[in-house]
């Protein structure tokens, strides 16, 4: 059976004040060099990248203070978890091991999913409009979408907090992005809202460090949202600050306590890659097949035979055929 509430790693950026790139490849995210793509280019300021996909590990010129740079997307955590599941480690692991080399996180997402849905994300934004939500945030902001053909509902997403603060929470219908993503009618999708929690520098910080004190992952999630927001009834004769909590938000922080870290390993790398190379070149490759088979001629054999990979696609080659149990470090 599915786990009605469960937590995933959705985003990950921890800095080290050094410039020893294999000390941070061998102990922190433990993947072999000879299997990661080097750039020389960065964001933020860094002049370099050791990347496999979606997990990126940025470097700067020897004396910048910024260091090295770990980072990973949605897309980088769940393939990172492949190489934590071929190492019989966890996220725990990988904290403590940025915590014994004095990294410093500067951002930590976690993505909640609730399949029981104890509340629509229509409903939270009527609360708001109504004056019912107690919160730290001065503002929210809301978008969504309505069928232009039958009036429907496209979905809700709510917003509190600036993406420039420290700490910003979202709150969205997952199942109807998932209908739009992969073109499924919304009838055939199960209930499912995503909360997501993204904190930023010393919220970040103190977020990790807390985790690592209790190794509860539920305490982290209802930290966050226990102090920013509260859905309440309204109560006239009362101030804000009274008014009781609604019995829907109740039974939600209720049930934090059941609340667990999942891990969902893709082994699948590079897919952007495959999808531009199907949508893309397949027809043209196609067209050549096609002309060959009528004239007799081996015009895309010849072209693949004479083509020279660059080093990027060598160490993509290498990542399609390795196994994960020789890119990492055990």
């Amino acid at each position: 059976m599915e786990h009605e509430l469960t937590a995933m790693m959705d985003y990950v950026r921890v800095s080290f004040k050094t410039h020893d790139v294999d000390l941070i490849l061998e102990k922190v995210v433990h993947l072999k060099k000879a299997y990661m793509q080097e750039l020389e280019s960065g964001f933020y300021g860094y002049i370099g990248t050791f990347q496999l996909d979606q997990i990126k590990v940025y470097y700067s010129k020897p004396g910048d203070s910024r260091g090295i740079l770990v980072e990973m997307s949605g897309k980088g955590c769940r393939q990172f978890e492949t190489f934590l599941k071929a190492r019989n480690k966890t996220w725990f692991d990988f904290f403590q091991d940025c915590l014994n080399l004095n990294g410093k996180f500067s951002r930590v997402d976690i993505a909640i999913d609730d399949r029981k849905t104890y509340f629509t994300v229509p409903h939270l934004l009527e609360k708001v409009q109504n004056g019912e939500a107690i919160s730290r945030f001065r503002k929210s902001d809301f978008n969504g979408s309505v069928s232009i053909k039958d009036g429907s509902n496209g979905g809700t997403t709510l917003y509190f907090g600036s993406k420039k603060s420290e700490t910003y929470l979202c709150f969205y219908e997952k199942n109807y992005e998932q209908a739009e993503k992969y073109d499924i009618p919304i009838e055939d999708m199960d209930d499912w809202n995503r909360y997501e929690l993204r904190m930023k520098n010393e919220r970040a910080q103190k977020a990790i460090l807390s985790l690592m004190k209790t190794n509860q992952f539920l305490d982290i999630a209802m930290q966050v949202v226990n102090n920013y927001i509260r859905f309440a009834d309204k109560e006239e004769e009362k101030p804000r600050s009274k008014w009781e909590t609604s019995q829907f938000w109740q039974d939600f922080i209720g049930d934090f306590g059941r609340l667990s870290l999942l891990m969902n390993p893709e082994e699948e790398f590079y897919e952007k890659t495959k999808r531009w190379l199907n949508n893309s070149c397949a027809p043209s490759m196609k067209m050549v097949v096609e002309a060959d088979q009528v004239l007799g001629t081996n015009q895309l054999s010849d072209m693949v035979t004479n083509a020279e990979m660059t080093k990027k696609q060598e160490k993509m080659l290498d990542v399609w055929l390795g196994e994960v149990k020789d890119m990492v470090y055990i």
